[in-house]
């Protein structure tokens, strides 16, 4: 079963208590159940109109990277009990030189899906085989319009020749890793809303195997909300269908939020709080009391009753 069936059915199943039950026996089963979200580095290179980097403020606080030798004792500390591995949550890992090495420990580690989320535009060849080779399952990249000026407007910095020139290379590089997985993300703002329906004009022919439409969250960028008026609402509809359409006849899975408004965060903060959500960082290390260099996430667990931790949660928030 991979990671997108387990998905849906933890969409079909609604009530919390259920889904925590579930995390509390494969914890206390000794079985893998983490989603590890890890920036291996706190920087980017776009400043992305929708994105804290492009805060001052905010972005002179996200500092930090992981250094190599300290990616043993991450996968040593958590990975053992990782079901599913993103590299690349809040930040853009393809500034870390040592994607690699993280991808083939996750690998060692029995991990079943590993991830990467980028922007694309510092990707090489040769860093595309690399993480191929190292046992990459699956590569998400954020593109936020259909035409050049628009895309280049909204992701700061970017270049859409460049993305367009990496996604031919993985493109032509996934021929020889049929099961690799290529996801395009698309978040929706009123800028880039009407040019939904030429999408497939320019990205149908990289062989995404999936799409999906994400709403603005508001995360303290430069644009924090859409402007959901009518236009706006029956442009979206019209596209979602069209798109609907273009993605069952080339095999595509389509993704989409059932709202496009500024604060359509529910799920993902629901998420979040769920018992498998792991993020780390350089600043952070999923709970404040893990010792990570020292202990490993059943040394913890013991430690901490952690199991009993997991059990209270079943009576707390029974409905989603």
């Amino acid at each position: 079963m991979n990671i997108y069936s387990l998905q849906k059915i933890n969409q079909i199943v609604k009530f919390n208590f259920v889904k925590n039950i579930g995390f509390w026996l494969f914890h206390v089963l000794n079985k893998k159940y983490l989603a590890i979200y890890l920036d291996p580095v706190l920087s980017c290179n776009l400043r992305c109109l929708s994105c804290y980097f492009s805060n001052d403020e905010i972005r002179k606080d996200l500092k930090g990277a992981f250094k190599e030798e300290e990616l043993e004792r991450v996968s040593q500390a958590i990975f053992a009990r990782a079901l599913r591995l993103q590299i690349g949550c809040g930040a853009e890992p393809t500034l870390f030189k040592h994607n690699p090495k993280i991808i083939q420990l996750g690998k060692e580690c029995g991990i079943q899906h590993v991830s990467l989320t980028t922007n694309a535009n510092l990707l090489t060849e040769e860093m595309i085989k690399s993480y191929l080779a190292a046992g990459l399952d699956e590569m998400t990249i954020s593109i936020h319009g259909v035409k050049k000026e628009t895309y280049e407007y909204l992701m700061n910095k970017a270049s859409f020749e460049k993305l367009l020139e990496v996604l031919e290379i993985i493109a032509r590089e996934k021929q020889k890793y049929p099961k690799f997985i290529l996801r395009l993300n698309y978040t929706i703002n009123n800028h880039n809303v009407n040019e939904l329906k030429e999408l497939f004009d320019v990205y149908g022919k990289f062989d995404m195997n999936i799409l999906q439409l994400r709403a603005l969250r508001n995360i303290g960028g430069e644009i924090r909300s859409v402007d959901t008026d009518l236009n706006f609402n029956k442009t979206i509809q019209e596209a979602v269908q069209l798109l609907k359409t273009q993605c069952k006849k080339n095999g595509v899975t389509f993704i989409k939020h059932k709202e496009f408004l500024a604060h359509d965060d529910e799920v993902e903060d629901k998420y979040m709080e769920s018992a498998s959500y792991c993020y780390i960082s350089p600043k952070s290390f999923w709970e404040d009391d893990f010792k990570w260099r020292e202990e490993t996430f059943n040394e913890y667990s013991e430690r901490t009753n952690y199991s009993l931790k997991l059990f209270k949660r079943i009576f707390k928030n029974r409905m989603i």
